[in-house]
């Protein structure tokens, strides 16, 4: 009952989802071959829930016991403590019952799956949520089956927000394309129109409108109500990280009252029966990267290629298991901690001919005007030095959260930024600023 007032917010809002979902008389997958069991049986997977792990046939790693960061510590030590344990071989599963039932239980396996791994996976999520989760794969399936010239009608190229379809290889990683196409999503908002000279941060730029696709006609409904589902959730678990780290656990709320969330549907084509086209890519979707925000919750189809590095540099399986979500820690929450919570390098395998990799990740993000630093109760004297990026460096690392993700965008979409921002550029240190 201690916690009652955590979960009150984030409870209502998947508690509204569920009688939205009652009186559409429920979600169904169709059919579809990328359908998710609802209420898996975790064990019958070959995983334990909560303290044991997924991935590899390889033996479980048990974690190391340490002492509670936010009090006893600081960033430094914990971060050293993270280094000296054994390098983990799979990801380690959390129930999402235990979340909604036993808080301070769940509070203790996520504390060590932050400091050791940077992943977890959450499993046994609720049977609405899956079945939710069904069909926003089954319509992401059929939106990629379009015609490109369909498809490139909410071409992201229109887009001041950097919103909309992309094709393969529009993107790219590491200096290599990514061999994926996707759909780019935020928080539905009105456009704001800035000149340079406006007093207003330049970061407001990326509120705004989503492209939306007319075929298939519910694409906007379901991914509406993912949104909305994943906002309740990570709100949630938001909650349990601060908790975690020996915070109030409502102490990190004051950087999310009005989120900047990112959010993609994605299609990995299969590669060719004659390999001919992974040679560029090295047969990857997606290259080495870790996430620049603070949380992010992934959606898997049933056809693998996710692989996190561990410390000692071998990459280890995220195999898909339904009725999961694939949860990673990223890049503010590392600085937030001084390196004591870990942001994990990890990337995506192209699927071998036959069937392609269909991924829905949800990027859970600060609010644009949050200004991100470590965390006064964690600071100590030995932060990560990548978190210590001087100005002269090539991706400066700037405390405005909306201004990183400005640079963000605007480095990696540089037709884009051109054609809907001639009034702004951006510096070789990644700055973005009025010409």
């Amino acid at each position: 009952l201690a916690f009652a007032p955590v979960l009150a917010g984030p409870l209502r809002a998947l508690a509204a989802h569920c009688r939205r979902e009652r009186r559409r008389g429920g979600i169904g997958g169709g059919g579809s071959s990328t359908a998710i069991a609802a209420r898996p049986s975790v064990r019958s997977a070959g995983a334990k829930v909560a303290g044991s792990f997924v991935g590899p046939s390889s033996p479980p790693v048990a974690s190391a016991a340490l002492p509670l960061i936010a009090v006893l510590g600081g960033g430094g030590r914990g971060m050293a403590a993270a280094a000296g344990a054994p390098a983990f071989q799979e990801l380690p599963v959390l129930s999402h019952d235990t979340l909604i039932k036993d808080f301070e239980g769940f509070v203790s396996d996520l504390r060590e799956a932050c400091r050791h791994v940077g992943f977890f996976v959450l499993a046994g999520l609720p049977p609405g949520t899956a079945a939710l989760h069904a069909e926003l794969l089954r319509v992401a399936g059929e939106f990629f089956e379009l015609p490109e010239f369909e498809k490139g009608l909410i071409d992201y190229r229109r887009s001041p927000q950097f919103r909309g379809y992309m094709w393969q290889g529009a993107e790219n990683t590491g200096g290599r394309r990514d061999e994926r196409e996707q759909i780019e999503f935020g928080s539905e908002e009105g456009a704001v129109h800035l000149g340079a000279s406006s007093t207003a941060q330049l970061f407001e730029r990326l509120r705004g409108p989503n492209q939306w696709p007319s075929h298939p006609p519910e694409l906007r409904t379901v991914v509406s109500d993912w949104l909305e589902d994943m906002e309740a959730l990570s709100r949630l678990l938001t909650r349990a990280i601060s908790a975690s780290l020996g915070l109030d656990a409502l102490a990190l709320d004051r950087l999310f009252g009005r989120p900047h969330v990112q959010a993609k549907l994605v299609h990995y084509p299969a590669i060719g029966r004659d390999g001919a086209d992974q040679v560029d890519a090295g047969g990857l979707g997606v290259g080495a990267h870790s996430d620049s925000g603070f949380l992010t919750l992934l959606l898997q189809d049933d056809v693998g290629g996710l692989e996190v590095m561990n410390s000692a540099g071998v990459w280890v399986a995220a195999p898909p298991l339904p009725g999961s979500l694939v949860c990673n820690l990223g890049e503010v929450l590392q600085l937030l901690t001084g390196g004591a919570y870990l942001s994990t390098v990890h990337r995506v395998r192209r699927p071998g001919p036959g069937r392609g990799r269909l991924s829905a990740p949800y990027f859970w993000n600060p609010s644009l005007d949050a200004i991100v630093e470590p965390l006064l109760e964690l600071r100590g004297d030995s932060a990560m030095p990548e978190l210590q990026r001087g100005a002269h460096a090539s991706n400066r690392l700037l405390p405005s959260y909306g201004m990183n993700a400005f640079k963000s965008l605007a480095r990696s979409h540089p037709q884009a930024f051109a054609r809907h921002h001639p009034d702004l550029e951006c510096l070789p240190d990644g700055q973005v600023i009025a010409r």
